[in-house]
C-alpha cells in the first residue's frame, strides 16, 4: 500500500514564492535549494538539510520572514526536509504546510516525573538535594538530550547547598515527539522545586517566603563552582511580588490563600555565538544585519534601538535587514533567551566599530583626533561646539558614488572546562510569581483572584517589548497550571484539536493580573540588558499550586490543577494523618 501523503501540498509555477514555499529544479543540476521557512535558527537548519539532502551547505539558501509563534517549536528540522524531498522528486516549486491536528502530533513539551529529596536542618538550613527526572521524549528525540541536561541542571534552583545530584533520563515512547519549549526544562523543574520548598516550610512550621529568603544566594555568588555569578538580587525581585500580592497582610479567609514561587534558569545558551553587522549609509541610514528571527517578541525592534543608541541617530533611522543565510551573518539561533544579550552584544559592538570608522573619517577631514568628536544625528560635533552634517564631508571625497561605513561585531562566551556546562552562564533568567486562589471544596475548582509575576531585565531597552514578553510568559505559565494537557487513550492523542485542547479563554484569566518589570541592572546585555521572555512563566505553576495548599491544604502533585484532581487531593488530606 503506498503512503498517504498528509498536510497541503501545493505544486508552485516559477514566479517568486511566499512564505512557506521551497524552490529546487531538479532539471538543472547545479541549482540551489532555496527555503522559506518558519524557523527559530536557519543556520542550523541549513546545516542539517545539506545533510539529509546530501550536499553541500553552500548549495542551500534559507530565507525566514516574519515567523510569528515560535516558543521553541520552530527550533531544528520539521517539515522543511519533507518539502525539500517532494520537490526533488517533483522537479518543481513545492508549497508545505500542516493543519492544525497534525501540528498537534508534530511536537509537544516533555511530561515529566519528578522525585526530589531535600536535606534540611532543623533551623531550614537546606544542606542537600538528590533530584531524578524522567522525561517523555515521544516517539523521537529531537531536542531531549538538551532538555534533560538543562532540566537536570536547573534543579536546585537559586538556593545554596553543600551537596547536589541530578540525574535526568528521557525515555522514547509512542506519543507526539517532544522537543524544545519555552523554559526548556525549567518549567518542570521548578514546578517540582518549588512545590517542595513550600511542602518543607510546612513540615518546619515556616513561613515559606522566610524559608526561600534563608537559603537564596546572593547577588555575585556563584550558581555552582565555576560558573558565573547570580546577576539579580533575588530578595528583591520577591519582597517586589510578595508586596504586590499583599501576602504578608493576607486576611484569613476561608478557602483562600496565598503561595509564592521562584524560577530560574540560565540563558543566553551554552557556548553559543553570534555576528552582527551594521552598514551606514551616506545619509545616515543605519541597517543591522543579524541573525537573530524576529516571533513577535520584538527583537528586531531592540536590536535596532542598541544601533541607534550607539550611532546618535534617532530610531526611525535604522532598519532590521531581512534573515537570509547567504547574507546575514552567522547566528546558531534565536532560543534561549539569547537575543538581547549575545545577538545584541554582537549588534552593539558592530554598531561600535562603525561608529569608529565613521568618526575615523570625519576627523581625517576636520584634521583633529577622532576622541574630540561625537555622533549627533549624522552629523560631528568637535568638544562640543557646531555640529557638521556628515553628507558635506563625505561627499568631496567620494563624489556621486557615495560611501557606506560598515561595522563587524561578534560575541560569545568564553569557554571554561571549569564550568559545569563548560561554558559559564551568560546571564541568569530569574521570574517571580505570587497568586491568590480561592478553591471550593465541594467541586475542587480554583479560581485564581490575583496573579503577580515579574522578571529582572536588568535594563529594558524597549520597556514596551520588556512587558509584552513578561504578560505573554507569565499567562503560559497560567494555561499550563490550570488547562493545558495532552492526553492519550493507549498512546492515540485523544484531545489534539482546537476544539478540544483547552486554553484559557478571556473569562478564564485571573481576576486581577500584574506584572512588574524589574530592572535590577545587572546585566551582560546592551547597557545592563538580560534576556526577557521565559523567566516569569516558569514559577507560575508552583505558585498557584502553593495558594492551594495554603487555601485548603490539600497538595496536588500532576498538572494542570483540574477540579477533578484538586477534589481527590482534598479528601485525601481529609484523611491522612496529621503531622
Amino acid at each position: 500500500m503506498r503512503p498517504r501523503l498528509r498536510g497541503h501540498l501545493r505544486l508552485l509555477p516559477d514566479e517568486p514564492l511566499p512564505p512557506g514555499a521551497l524552490r529546487h529544479r531538479r532539471r538543472r543540476p547545479g541549482d540551489r535549494v532555496e527555503l522559506w521557512s518558519s524557523t527559530q535558527n536557519p543556520f542550523p537548519l541549513r546545516k542539517e538539510l545539506a545533510r539529509v539532502l546530501a550536499t553541500d551547505e553552500s548549495r542551500i539558501r534559507v530565507h525566514v520572514p516574519f515567523v510569528g509563534g515560535g516558543f521553541g517549536a520552530k527550533n531544528n528540522c520539521k517539515t522543511e526536509p519533507v518539502a525539500a524531498l517532494l520537490s526533488r522528486m517533483a522537479g518543481r516549486p513545492v508549497r508545505y504546510c500542516l493543519t492544525t491536528e497534525e501540528a498537534f502530533l508534530t511536537l509537544s513539551q516533555h511530561a515529566a516525573l519528578l522525585r526530589v529529596r531535600t536535606g534540611v536542618k532543623t533551623d531550614g538550613t537546606f544542606v542537600a538535594r538528590d533530584s531524578e527526572i524522567l522525561l517523555d521524549a515521544g516517539a523521537y528525540t529531537d531536542g531531549s538530550p538538551l532538555v534533560a541536561e538543562k532540566a537536570c541542571y536547573r534543579i536546585p534552583g537559586p538556593y545554596r547547598w553543600e551537596h547536589v545530584r541530578s540525574t535526568c533520563s528521557a525515555v522514547m515512547t509512542t506519543t507526539t515527539p517532544a522537543g524544545p519549549y519555552r523554559g526548556f526544562g525549567a518549567t518542570q523543574a521548578t514546578w517540582a522545586s518549588e512545590s517542595q520548598v513550600d511542602m518543607i516550610a510546612r513540615r518546619l512550621g515556616m513561613d515559606p517566603y522566610e524559608l526561600r529568603v534563608k537559603n537564596l544566594k546572593g547577588l555575585g555568588e556563584p550558581f555552582m563552582p565555576g560558573d558565573s555569578g547570580i546577576d539579580s538580587d533575588l530578595v528583591e525581585g520577591l519582597d517586589a511580588v510578595a508586596e504586590e500580592l499583599g501576602y504578608h497582610e493576607r486576611p484569613a479567609h476561608p478557602h483562600r490563600g496565598m503561595g509564592l514561587a521562584i524560577g530560574f534558569k540560565d540563558g543566553g545558551g551554552v557556548n553559543k555565538p553570534a555576528q552582527a553587522r551594521v552598514k551606514v549609509t551616506a545619509t545616515g541610514e543605519v541597517y543591522v544585519n543579524a541573525g537573530s528571527v524576529e516571533m513577535g517578541q520584538g527583537i528586531s525592534t531592540a536590536l535596532c534601538q542598541v544601533a541607534a543608541e550607539v550611532l546618535g541617530v534617532p530610531a526611525e533611522r535604522v532598519t532590521y535587514a531581512a534573515v537570509d543565510t547567504d547574507t546575514t551573518p552567522w547566528d546558531q539561533g534565536t532560543n534561549a533567551s539569547s537575543g538581547m544579550v549575545v545577538t545584541g552584544r554582537a549588534v552593539q559592538l558592530a554598531a561600535e566599530d562603525a561608529r569608529d570608522r565613521v568618526l575615523a573619517f570625519a576627523a581625517s577631514r576636520l584634521g583633529c583626533a577622532p576622541e574630540a568628536l561625537e555622533l549627533v544625528d549624522w552629523g560631528v560635533r568637535k568638544d562640543g561646539g557646531e555640529t557638521v552634517p556628515l553628507p558635506s564631508l563625505v561627499a568631496p571625497v567620494f563624489g556621486g558614488t557615495g560611501y557606506e561605513f560598515t561595522g563587524e561585531g561578534f560575541f560569545k562566551a568564553p569557554n571554561s572546562t571549569e564550568a559545569p556546562l563548560e561554558s559559564p552562564c551568560v546571564f541568569w533568567e530569574t521570574g517571580w510569581a505570587g497568586a491568590e486562589v480561592e478553591v471550593d471544596p465541594d467541586t475542587g475548582k480554583v479560581t485564581v483572584l490575583k496573579l503577580v509575576a515579574s522578571g529582572d531585565v536588568g535594563r529594558a531597552v524597549n520597556k514596551l517589548v520588556c512587558r509584552g514578553q513578561d504578560e505573554g510568559s507569565a499567562l503560559m505559565g497560567y494555561a499550563q497550571a490550570l488547562f493545558e494537557e495532552m492526553r492519550y487513550d493507549n498512546g492515540v492523542l485523544v484531545n489534539g484539536e482546537a476544539l478540544e485542547y483547552r486554553v484559557p479563554m478571556a473569562e478564564d484569566l485571573p481576576g486581577q493580573f500584574v506584572s512588574i518589570t524589574q530592572e535590577q541592572g545587572h546585566g551582560p546585555g546592551p547597557f545592563g540588558s538580560k534576556g526577557a521572555g521565559e523567566g516569569p512563566m516558569v514559577p507560575v505553576a508552583a505558585a498557584v499550586a502553593n495558594a492551594v495548599h495554603d487555601a485548603v491544604g490539600a497538595r496536588v502533585r500532576t498538572l494542570p490543577l483540574t477540579p477533578e484532581r484538586v477534589f481527590h487531593a482534598l479528601r485525601e488530606s481529609a484523611t491522612a494523618p496529621a503531622e
